[in-house]
């Protein structure tokens, strides 16, 4: 991931300070989730599609469901101490989904695959809430892509 910088009035900063203070969440993930809402209000041409392809709710949602889904499963395998068979292809399954969600929606979930590689090296309460919070912007992400 390449960072950049964004100069912002000191009025916004207090804002954005303020929400991701208020929502547990961090600064940029304020700032992608307002430009996210902005260019899904926005009304384009048909032709202008690179930062609005049309917003079908529809799909969207259907995507974040079935991922939250799919996440579910796999914590729960692991919860339950499933043999090591069944929590393969529940990770299996979990990891088909984000790449059809990478792929189908352009939604980069390496966050997402980060969280479960460490939930799965370490399956403890610090770990598991971790996942939930980056499905959780994930999610964000997907319905406002």
């Amino acid at each position: 991931m390449v960072w950049k910088n964004v100069a912002v009035k000191e009025d916004v900063k207090k804002i954005i300070d303020e929400i991701s203070k208020k929502r547990g969440i961090k600064r940029y993930q304020v700032v992608e989730l307002a430009i996210r809402q902005f260019a899904r209000e926005q009304k384009y041409r048909r032709d202008e599609k690179e930062y609005h392809c049309g917003y079908d709710i529809d799909r969207e949602l259907w995507y974040a469901f079935k991922l939250v889904n799919s996440i579910a499963q796999l914590k729960h395998a692991i919860e339950l101490k499933l043999d090591d068979a069944s929590v393969k292809r529940y990770v299996s399954k979990t990891f088909e989904t984000i790449s059809q969600i990478e792929n189908r929606l352009g939604v980069d979930l390496s966050n997402v695959k980060t969280a479960i590689n460490k939930f799965l090296d370490t399956p403890n309460g610090k770990m598991s809430a971790n996942l939930n919070d980056e499905t959780k912007m994930a999610m964000a992400r997907i319905i406002f892509s």
